[in-house]
């Protein structure tokens, strides 16, 4: 049996690595494809969407009475929430967000609630959805409503189908997209 020297080794790999490229990538066209349908091409796989964590199942450390909670997030360093607080009937939370990262027109945003107890067990949760309409919708009149930009806006997320009576909250930003 005869070996190779390395060097010869890694030559006779390097140019069998140019030839498969030069080759490969020659210009040349390429057969067209059989008809039919077992020539069909098969679908491209795309990564699923990110979606926004799950709450926790338990808070830790648990709450105190009212308190509201802001989970850091991708979109947190890009908001200033104020006035947050707890409401008890309707459970629900309201604050005031205000985008202040950038000046263009906020089009989508939505902010979510995890509820707990006393305990830090979770309750359920709710969503608030807010999107800014196009200047299509105005028939040519400005825009005279509340914006996520510049000043903010008001927002009030409900609680759904809760378990129990809540006593804390924790607000996260899944959704923010602007112009």
């Amino acid at each position: 049996m005869t070996y190779l020297p390395r060097r010869a080794a890694a030559a006779a790999t390097a140019t069998a690595a140019l030839f498969a490229l030069v080759t490969g990538c020659s210009g040349a066209e390429a057969p067209a494809p059989a008809e039919g349908p077992a020539t069909a091409a098969s679908p491209v796989a795309l990564p699923a969407p990110r979606s926004a964590p799950s709450p926790a199942a338990v808070l830790t450390p648990a709450p105190t009475a009212g308190e509201v909670r802001v989970q850091q997030g991708p979109f947190t360093d890009r908001v200033k929430l104020t006035g947050l607080h707890l409401a008890a009937s309707p459970s629900s939370v309201a604050g005031h967000i205000a985008i202040g990262s950038d000046v263009s027109d906020t089009l989508a945003l939505e902010i979510t609630a995890a509820y707990y107890d006393a305990e830090g067990r979770l309750l359920g949760t709710g969503t608030f959805h807010h999107e800014e309409e196009g200047e299509e919708a105005h028939a040519g009149q400005p825009h005279t409503g509340p914006r996520a930009t510049g000043d903010g806006i008001d927002f009030t997320v409900p609680a759904d189908h809760l378990t129990g009576t809540p006593a804390a909250a924790v607000l996260s930003i899944p959704v923010l997209v602007n112009e």
